[in-house]
């Protein structure tokens, strides 16, 4: 679960998706600030007044001393609510005395009007008639989500006016799951067309990791006539130049191994007509140098085609480690071997050539140990364990990841007596790998090295002594 989420996390339309939520809600939150401030200049200069004045008409309507029944009558027709308290008086249109606890009125402001025209019915006035200023009234607002109340000083009297906004709490948290609600499904929408729009992304990502395995046969898929099409086409057609660049170079180095082989085995001949020498012996060494490593670069051009072929047999291995063993003569060689091991389907020719590197490269590598190699074999969860163990002076760490390159050797300066070509663990890691196991190299300067081979079971399950 984890994993999936650090994929998630990490994936390009989640992060372009986090940038486009980022740049939204920085334009949101702008939006909503600006909006909030003009909204909120609008309702000094604009709405409030009009507000004020209106609730001065009603106010002038009930007139001073406040008539009750008249604020009734407004109450009724009006969407307003009247609550009036003074000597002896105190009404409310709703029933409730009003609740002040929470409400913060702004400072008074005075507004002077004719004490004649103070008693006349607003709907006795014209339109046209002018409010003279005579009399003091001290209006001020006070507002809450839910309300806005205008209070008015009228001598002895305190008439409050209450407008209601609605049930603004429900109606703001309506309109905060729905926009949550759009939002989701807005980026859920985003992230879906993000997602079809990178898919050649992934793919590109898939093919080129396919091809820096070496299956350089893969071909990313052309979706789209865009840029990210034409840079499939162009990873498609790299592909294509890198392998056939690489069966170039392999078809000459077999032709030239190849070639090489029928003079050398003249000159083997030839060598072997002349009188025995110091001389005679060395050149037939480097002979079967040239010969051997020549085999070797065949063998290990021939495991690294495409087209790999095992010719696979019923074997029992513990007579093939034991009878490879007993081919390094005069070398003490400890054997520790699982009884029984089951019989394996493996390509024995080429097992043995694996072991045979395995084992040569431990004696190589203890000339100067104390303990002579240990072979092991044993049988876990359907797979075979074969490792060789030295006991010599261990390689550094630094090598160890090239240890399986070919042409690779630890030690550049080694002489014939003490290495071979740097072919070898290469040729191993392709016969495990050609079987489906894998080559392990294990090294602690001063502790020795273990070349470890795993692979699957395969065969029938019978008996090896």
């Amino acid at each position: 679960m984890k994993k999936r989420f650090d994929r998630f996390r990490r994936s390009l339309p989640t992060r372009l998706l986090f940038v486009f939520m980022v740049v939204c809600c920085c334009v949101v939150i702008l939006l909503i600030a600006t909006l909030a401030r003009g909204l909120s200049s609008q309702w000094n200069d604009g709405i409030k007044p009009h507000l004020n004045q209106y609730l001065s008409y009603v106010n002038a309507d009930i007139g001073n001393p406040p008539d009750i029944s008249r604020a009734e009558e407004l109450a009724k027709i009006l969407p307003i609510n009247i609550y009036i308290d003074g000597p002896q008086t105190r009404y409310s249109s709703t029933g409730v005395p009003l609740n002040l606890e929470e409400l913060h009125f702004d400072g008074p402001r005075g507004r002077r009007r004719d004490r004649n025209q103070h008693d006349r019915s607003w709907h006795d006035r014209s339109p046209h008639d002018q409010v003279p200023s005579t009399a003091v009234e001290s209006l001020s607002f006070g507002e809450l989500d839910d309300r806005t109340v205008l209070r008015n000083q009228l001598g002895e009297y305190t008439v409050y006016y209450e407008v209601l906004h609605g049930n603004a709490q429900a109606h703001r948290s309506g309109v905060v799951w729905s926009a949550i609600l759009w939002l989701l499904i807005i980026l859920a929408g985003g992230y879906w067309v993000i997602g079809r729009m990178l898919k050649p992304v992934q793919e590109i990502k898939y093919g080129v990791k396919l091809m820096g395995r070496g299956e350089l046969s893969y071909r990313v898929p052309i979706r789209s006539d865009n840029d990210l099409g034409e840079l499939s086409g162009s990873i498609n057609q790299m592909a294509e130049d890198i392998e056939s660049m690489l069966d170039a170079k392999r078809q000459l180095l077999l032709a030239v191994s190849h070639e090489l082989r029928s003079p050398l085995t003249r000159a083997k001949v030839a060598v072997q007509l002349l009188e025995e020498s110091n001389i005679q012996a060395s050149i037939a060494e480097d002979l079967t140098e040239m010969q051997n490593l020549i085999s070797e670069i065949l063998e290990a051009e021939r495991m690294n085609g495409p087209h790999t072929t095992l010719n696979r047999t019923n074997t029992n291995l513990a007579v093939l480690i034991r009878s490879v063993a007993e081919e390094f003569s005069g070398t003490h060689v400890r054997i520790e071997l699982d009884s029984p091991l089951p019989d394996m389907a493996l390509d024995e020719t080429r097992i043995r050539l694996l072991l045979r590197n395995l084992i040569g490269n431990a004696i190589t590598h203890s000339y100067n140990a104390n303990v002579p190699p240990l072979i092991t074999a044993e049988f876990q969860t359907l797979t075979l364990q074969i490792a060789v163990q030295d006991f010599g002076d261990g390689i550094a760490n630094e090598h160890l990841a090239h240890l399986t390159e070919p042409f690779y050797r630890a030690d550049s300066s080694r002489a014939r007596a003490t290495g071979g070509f740097g072919l070898g663990l290469y040729l191993c890691k392709l016969i495990a790998r050609a079987h489906g196991g894998t080559l392990l190299i294990n090294s602690a300067i001063g502790e020795g090295s273990t070349m470890i081979v795993e692979l699957p079971f395969s065969g029938d399950n019978k008996s090896a002594g």
